[in-house]
């Protein structure tokens, strides 16, 4: 008997569905979908050895001809806006790093590892985002696979693309529990004994999402 299907119970997110179906190999079952993201404490970019190249930012739209006299205010405003971001950036790393000694470790093996390779896979996202930081993600669980998704802003005009996969065997829920007040987090643990943490938007959420990580569920 074949496990019942996961799939997000707010209808703005069941379009993740038939989005995911596209992904599959003939004669693969789809056992589940849900939006997730990394926990808030995990790596919010990823460090540039680990950057897969992608196509460079069009500059074709910037000053040209006579709109070269507003270069000089234009570096005026950036100049002036520096010192405001750095604070900026520097009080968020305080933060953080106030809110991690209260949070603990949410991922643990490094940027080599199974995780590493999972958190620098969804921050890259699709490869038409310049940017490393995307936060947008969905994990799928087939009878043989675990898609990593894109969560496109637009789905009615974007397909949400496959960002990476594992197969079966290669993850598992983490048996270690993490601190009972997190309570929409599960943790994904990999046989190189790295694991990270994930949140889903909803506590109910919870117990979905780690039935859909359960090896047992093979139908």
């Amino acid at each position: 008997m074949n496990p019942t299907l996961v799939v997000p119970d707010w209808d703005g997110d069941a379009w993740l569905v038939p989005h995911t179906t596209a992904h599959l190999r003939p004669g693969e079952a789809l056992q589940g979908v849900l939006p997730v993201r990394l926990d808030v404490l995990a790596p919010e970019s990823i460090p540039k050895r680990y950057r897969k190249p992608k196509p460079e930012v069009d500059t074709s739209s910037g000053f040209k001809g006579w709109q070269r006299i507003f270069l000089p205010w234009a570096y005026v405003t950036w100049l002036c806006s520096l010192p405001a971001g750095l604070l900026e950036d520097g009080a968020g790393k305080t933060w953080r790093g106030i809110r991690r000694i209260f949070r603990g470790r949410v991922w643990e093996g490094g940027w080599d590892s199974t995780a590493g390779w999972f958190v620098i896979t969804a921050r890259t996202g699709p490869m038409d985002d310049g940017g490393y930081t995307n936060d947008k993600i969905a994990l799928a669980c087939t009878d043989q696979r675990l898609l990593l998704l894109n969560k496109p802003t637009w789905h009615e005009r974007e397909a949400a693309q496959l960002l990476g996969e594992l197969p079966r065997g290669r993850f598992a829920v983490r048996r270690e529990p993490h601190p009972p007040r997190h309570k929409q987090r599960v943790d994904l643990a990999f046989p190189d004994g790295s694991w990270l943490a994930l949140e889903v938007s909803r506590t109910h959420e919870v117990p979905l999402l780690t039935a859909l990580l359960s090896q047992d569920r093979r139908g």
